[in-house]
């Protein structure tokens, strides 16, 4: 597995430069990761000669970003939503090799499984139209796609669409299962044969049946110390995602209020290397 870290970027963690992607990438050397995610319209927006710089300085530090295009899923027209798909293939393949990426991911969110309107099955039909020219781009470049669980959808949704798109795989957001009112390890074991890499969160959670309305409480956690199966979900990995070893795995921490964000960083970090080192 290739690990890395998505965010949240919290401002302890940006000291080591004025310009806050270089804050990153230098943090990201620092614990020797190797990764983070950026939108690819961002990249796009650069000018020649950043563009330049932030190729070369990925290069000599042995650094990679995970891509994403901002495309509209859902727009009222169809054939602008192909356009930006078109678009989206276009700056993923001229800007693959400067940001030496090994994935690419998107997400949804707009709506949600429990949208009435449009209903779910009108929800996943939208996306098998619009998806297959992405995914089947991505593959003739050799980047896997990966689509989140990003608190819109259950897994179990996304296998369906994946059964539907071919060489379209799942991002996984470990966390992300509590906010849609999953159980881990099911929505974890149903989604593994398609993971391409992950978000990988933690929460402190409880059920709130006092409160009103009722709710379930999804709080922050330092990896590895909350309540989402996180040792399983690696071992899960290990044995049933298609191509473990080049998993692009980052690192999502939300530091909880009463730790120092770099300690929960340092402890999160020191899990992740218990996970490797099999301990």
């Amino acid at each position: 597995m290739i690990w890395g870290y998505a965010l949240v970027w919290m401002k302890q963690y940006l000291e080591l430069d004025p310009d806050p992607l270089y804050a990153k990438l230098k943090f990201l050397k620092k614990y020797d990761l190797k990764s983070t995610g950026i939108g690819i319209q961002q990249v796009d927006a650069m000018s020649e000669a950043e563009r330049d710089k932030l190729g070369a300085f990925l290069a000599d530090n042995d650094l990679f970003l995970s891509v994403r295009p901002h495309i509209d899923y859902f727009h009222a027209d169809i054939d602008e939503t192909r356009r930006q798909v078109d678009e989206g293939v276009r700056l993923i393949d001229r800007y693959r090799a400067l940001t030496r990426t090994r994935l690419a991911t998107i997400g949804v969110a707009r709506y949600h499984r429990f949208t009435r309107e449009p209903s779910l099955q009108q929800q996943m039909d939208r996306l098998a139209q619009v998806l297959p020219p992405l995914a089947a781009a991505c593959h003739e470049m050799g980047l896997p796609l990966g689509i989140e669980n990003h608190g819109d959808y259950y897994c179990s949704d996304l296998v369906e669409l994946c059964q539907r798109v071919p060489h379209l795989g799942i991002f996984l957001d470990t966390g992300n299962t509590y906010l849609i009112g999953e159980a881990p390890m099911p929505a974890f074991e149903a989604a593994a044969p398609y993971v391409v890499g992950s978000h990988f969160k933690d929460h402190h959670v409880r059920p709130c049946p006092d409160a009103r309305p009722l709710h379930f409480e999804v709080a922050p956690s330092v990896i590895g110390e909350g309540d989402v199966p996180l040792r399983e979900c690696y071992a899960l990995l290990q044995r049933k995602a298609p191509n473990p070893d080049q998993l692009v795995m980052e690192i999502e921490l939300i530091p909880p209020a009463d730790i120092d964000p770099i300690e929960s960083f340092e402890r999160s970090v020191a899990f992740i290397r218990q996970l490797e080192a099999g301990v």
